[in-house]
This record gives structure tokens, C-alpha cells and sequence, in this order.
């Protein structure tokens, strides 16, 4: 066990998904959330942020057109600062609408509710911070990283999505709708949303008090420079 305690299966937020006419880019269904509570926030892109997912980045930088995206499996997600290379899973909610966990320390879950990687949404993935008779997992350092340190998000086909950490944000376990709506819920813009635990343990219910949530934008490779004739 770690000093964290141990987050050995229990996981996230209870959601409730239904098809509807406001649909989750690239998923095809309605986010509608059911937790009440929520504590402060803290954004890395700058202090005074209205919200914890401000965008730093221009309105040019993040409505150019996206390159054709591959249908191909998520294989892995690569956080180079920290040397991760975690395989992923494809995850959903159970019979209670309870966002499903990774299935161990060194895995990481993509929800299967929100938008693929490379398609032009918010793609949601989460990892455990530490694990039992394990001690610190794949999500560790999460609440490390800083505004500019890579994601990659790698593909079965060998295509690999960059993306740039824009903020961080630690919430309540149980936040608001509209704060839940800000992290799962729809973007218009290319982006990856990485949630853990964090905060205080509580041993009767193996349960953390807080989210830690960290956004990362993508990063497109510039064209190829034309040759001169």
C-alpha cells in the first residue's frame, strides 16, 4: 500500500447516458450527470481563469482543420516526462452507470461514451494513482504535470496524436452537473481529458475525496513545406 491509500477498484462519477439530440462529438449519445458538490479548482493555464478549461490557445489555433483521423484501436497512452507507456482499455459505465475502472495498476481506460482520439472532440481516459498490495500506478504523477508537457495517444496503425498539456483541475468526488459536464461532456476542439484520484483516503470507503483532472490539447504537425519547382 502507498501513502496515498489504496484505489483498488472503485472509481469515478455516476453517469447517466441516453441518446438525445445534444450529442457527445464523435459518440452519438447525451451526457447527463447526477452529482451534486463540488470544491475548488486550480488551472495551470494562468490565475484569474474563469473556469479550470479555459483555453489558452487562439481561436485560429484551435478551429483549423483537422487532418483525416485513423479508425484504428487505441493502443497506448505516453506521458514522456514520467516514462509512461500504458496500454489501453476500452471502458464504459456498468449497470449503475458508474464509470468503469482500468483493470489494474498500470493500465489506462478509454471511455467509450467520448470522442476517439484524432476525431475532433474530448476523448476521456483515467488511471489509477496508486493500487493495492501495489503502491503508486500508471496515474501517479499526474497532478505533476504542467501547462506544455506532452500526451501522446498511439494507435494499432502506427498513428500517434500529440497533444499539449492546457490545464489541471482538482474537483470533489461528487461535483456539480455542469461541472461533470465541463470535464466528460463534449468539445468542439481536439482534446484529452486524464482523470485520477487524489486527495484524502478514506479507509471505510475506499474512497479518495478528490479528482485529479488534467487537460491536453493537440498539437497539429505543420504541413510540409511546398518545393520549389
Amino acid at each position: 500500500m502507498s501513502a496515498r491509500g489504496n484505489d483498488s477498484g472503485r472509481w469515478l462519477w455516476r453517469v447517466l447516458l441516453a441518446i438525445g439530440t445534444a450529442a457527445l462529438v464523435g459518440a452519438g449519445v447525451l451526457l447527463t450527470l447526477t452529482l451534486t458538490g463540488v470544491i475548488g479548482s486550480d488551472s495551470i493555464a494562468g490565475p484569474g481563469d474563469p473556469t479550470p478549461f479555459e483555453s489558452t490557445h487562439t481561436p485560429e489555433a484551435t478551429s483549423a482543420p483537422l487532418p483525416t483521423p485513423s479508425n484504428a484501436p487505441i493502443t497506448v497512452l505516453v506521458i514522456p516526462k514520467f516514462a509512461i507507456e500504458a496500454p489501453v482499455q476500452v471502458k464504459g459505465v456498468d449497470a449503475n452507470n458508474v464509470m468503469e475502472s482500468p483493470d489494474g495498476p498500470t493500465n489506462v481506460a478509454w471511455y467509450d461514451f467520448s470522442a476517439k482520439p484524432g476525431h475532433g472532440g474530448n476523448s476521456v481516459f483515467s488511471g489509477h494513482v496508486d493500487y493495492i498490495d501495489y503502491g503508486p500506478a500508471v496515474f501517479w504523477h499526474l497532478g505533476d504535470l504542467v501547462a506544455g508537457d506532452i500526451v501522446e495517444v498511439r494507435l494499432e496503425d502506427g498513428t500517434v496524436y500529440t497533444y499539449s498539456v492546457d490545464s489541471l483541475a482538482v474537483v470533489s468526488s461528487s461535483p456539480t452537473e455542469e461541472e461533470l459536464l465541463g470535464i466528460v461532456g463534449p468539445s468542439t476542439d481536439d482534446i484529452i481529458t486524464m482523470i485520477t484520484c487524489s486527495g484524502t483516503f478514506n479507509s471505510e470507503t475506499d474512497q479518495y475525496d478528490q479528482r485529479t483532472v488534467v487537460r491536453a490539447r493537440r498539437v497539429l504537425e505543420p504541413p510540409p513545406a511546398a518545393v520549389a519547382p
